[in-house]
């Protein structure tokens, strides 16, 4: 059953938040990061038969707008975000249902806010402090930040895809570049390794009024 959803805009410390509102019944927000809020439509129109569903775009993304780009955003600001969005929606608390970043998002709200939340599901959260081979994991997650601020989203995006496909232990050596996308019959992937050369785009994060680096990753993988 499709759902229409209601648009809603809620001004924070630094922004505004887009966040929508699906259905009736026991606050659920369906959250991700950095996916916004239009690819849990399908998922939300489902959930909100018997849920008051919230999906929103993270601070700084999609229609979720900042007077600073170039602050980095950590879980817990998210987390003070959706503390936020749980009073101006009128609850006392909601289940949480996150997949990746908005996983690592959702554990900050319950840890920031035990008071607001009921139940979380923490899908595939990237945490890399909790592996044996963490500091190697941050070496590289870090790569990904300075190739994205240095070189733009191509070099970022490149970086990124080759540490999510990598498996196995992260070594000092680093992340072996990956294809993306993976190899199938009759494909012929683009290598992430020709990513990394494109040419620097003209604008820098700091410079473009919604961009912002891929904080998260400055606190997970993701």
């Amino acid at each position: 059953m499709m759902t229409q959803p209601g648009s809603h805009h809620l001004d924070v410390g630094d922004g505004r938040l887009y966040y929508e509102v699906r259905g009736s019944g026991p606050l659920l927000l369906v959250i991700g990061q950095p996916m916004t809020s239009g690819p849990f439509g399908p998922l939300a129109d489902l959930l909100a038969e018997d849920h008051t569903v919230v999906t929103y775009d993270p601070h700084g993304l999609g229609a979720s707008t900042t007077t600073n780009p170039t602050h980095e955003v950590s879980p817990e600001i998210e987390a003070e975000d959706l503390a936020r969005i749980v009073d101006a929606v009128g609850a006392d608390k909601a289940d949480v249902f996150g997949t990746s970043g908005g996983a690592v998002a959702g554990l900050a709200f319950a840890a920031d806010y035990p008071d607001k939340v009921g139940t979380v599901i923490a899908h595939e959260p990237p945490l890399p402090e909790l592996l044996p081979d963490a500091d190697h994991v941050r070496a590289a997650v870090d790569d990904i930040e300075e190739s994205y601020r240095e070189s733009g989203p191509g070099a970022g995006f490149g970086k990124f895809v080759s540490l999510v496909m990598h498996r196995g232990p992260v070594t000092e050596a680093g992340v072996p570049p990956a294809a993306w996308p993976p190899a199938g019959p009759g494909v012929t992937p683009p290598r992430i390794r020709a990513m990394r050369t494109l040419p620097a785009p003209k604008w820098r994060p700091s410079a473009r009024k919604n961009s912002r680096p891929m904080t998260n990753c400055s606190s997970c993988a993701c």
